[in-house]
């Protein structure tokens, strides 16, 4: 599902324009970011929690070149989804 596939539904269940539908998305959207940055986590009950993780600089290779280059030290985000979810997919 693409972001506009998102909007679409939104507009539909929620019986608004898609203007105001694209503003609820991306405010919901922008929001789980600065939660992500700020706090490094966000939980939404029933579908999972976003959270943040250091990840330490190591060794890797250019698969181009086969060249050895190092990777910095750097913080991702990462994903977990729900029991409920989960259950949900299987």
């Amino acid at each position: 599902m693409l972001k506009i596939d998102l909007i679409n539904k939104v507009a539909e269940k929620l019986d608004v324009t898609q203007s105001k539908s694209n503003d609820i998305v991306v405010t919901v959207l922008e929001t789980i970011k600065q939660g992500i940055i700020e706090e490094g986590n966000v939980t939404l009950r029933g579908f999972g929690s976003f959270n943040t993780r250091q990840k330490a600089e190591r060794i890797g290779r250019n698969p181009k070149t086969g060249e050895s280059a190092v990777i910095s030290a750097r913080r991702v985000a990462t994903f977990k989804a729900s029991k409920l979810l989960k259950n949900k997919l299987n």
